[in-house]
């Protein structure tokens, strides 16, 4: 060890002191291995004969001498012993030096660095195909909820086109519809001549006839407040005054059916003008809810049932009232008396004409 380097010396005396292995050979002019020293068991050296060429015993020395440059570092360098050791070769007046420090903690370190490098890529590669997984089913499912909403609002708007939107309210609550109302006002109206009229015309005209027709009727209800029940045929029930009570229900039925008449004459049907039959009676009635898979809001009572026999009655154009009905309207209507007329089921029955 006297002969070494203090370079070299310095070197080992820190290796020692860091509590690593530290082995030297000694290699004269002709690159003979003249001595070995150190930890040589540590490295495997110690098989290594004195005399003889480091090259034909150390395979990772074959061609690096003569060194051209001096000192020479080589890194990591796999040993047969299956360490790793850093390599430094130095010179001195007496030969080369070949020191051998023990990298094997360092290049373990490294792979466990390099092993929780490629769990880290792994486990990122992963985070981003669940996310990737994620926002696919977050998509999915934003569009499912948007499917769902459409649907919903369409249901929706079936259901308000089936029901008045508190009886639908009460529907969705599951709550049984069966009312009694004591003071509404009922319309029927029908199209005069419509059999005959629909026999010239065609299915699609005819169609069309009844769409404008129920289409003018919706478009008034919502003008006036009032709730068109239900279409027969060629006839529609309008009743005023439900399901919110309102004193004014024979009025609002009352301007209904006057603009309801005014609106259809502006289409004509088989070459002429479209001319209504309306009928309007006032009273108590029963309403409610029936069916559960086609469920339909109706009106049931002698108040239904009169207004349906008044409107049979009517002259075409006209729009005939009860004595009820022209009570409640008082003298804000012009209406002219009819007299007492016979209907059938129900017997001499005052009615009156409603001037437009």
């Amino acid at each position: 060890m006297q002969g070494l380097p203090k370079e070299v010396r310095s070197w080992i005396y820190n290796f020692f002191y860091n509590e690593h292995s530290v082995a030297y050979l000694k290699i004269d002019a002709q690159h003979c291995i003249a001595a070995k020293g150190g930890n040589v068991g540590h490295y495997g050296l110690s098989s290594l004969r004195i005399g003889k060429p480091v090259a034909e015993q150390l395979e990772f020395m074959e061609g690096l001498l003569p060194c051209p440059e001096l000192p020479y570092h080589m890194a990591m360098v796999e040993l047969p012993s299956g360490r790793v050791a850093d390599l430094h070769l130095f010179a001195d007046n007496a030969g080369l030096w070949l020191l051998f420090l023990d990298a094997t903690a360092e290049r373990d370190n490294r792979q466990r660095l390099q092993q929780k490098a490629y769990e880290m890529t792994l486990l990122q590669e992963r985070e981003r195909q669940l996310n990737e997984k994620l926002q696919s089913a977050n998509e999915a499912l934003r569009t499912s909820q948007e499917g769902l909403a459409r649907e919903y609002q369409r249901a929706e708007a079936l259901l308000l086109n089936i029901l008045p939107a508190s009886i639908a309210e009460r529907l969705k609550a599951h709550k049984k519809i069966a009312d009694n109302h004591a003071e509404v006002s009922v319309l029927f109206a029908d199209i005069v001549g419509f059999t005959e009229r629909a026999r010239s015309v065609g299915a699609v005209t005819t169609l069309a006839i009844l769409n404008y027709f129920f289409k003018a009727a919706d478009r008034l209800s919502e003008r006036y407040g009032c709730e068109k029940i239900k279409t027969i045929g060629d006839c529609v029930m309008v009743v005023a005054g439900l399901p919110t009570a309102r004193s004014d229900h024979a009025g609002a039925l009352a301007r209904y059916a006057i603009e309801l008449r005014k609106a259809v004459k502006r289409e004509r049907f088989a070459g002429e003008p479209i001319r209504l039959r309306i009928g309007i009676h006032s009273g108590p009635i029963v309403a409610g809810v029936i069916g559960k898979r086609r469920f339909a809001y109706d009106l049931w009572g002698e108040t239904v049932n009169l207004a349906s026999r008044i409107q049979t009655s009517a002259e075409p154009d006209e729009i005939r009232i009860s004595d009820a009905t022209h009570q409640l309207l008082g003298p804000k209507f012009a209406c002219d008396p009819l007299g007492e007329t016979e209907l059938r089921g129900t017997g001499r029955v005052r009615m009156w004409r409603l001037r437009a």
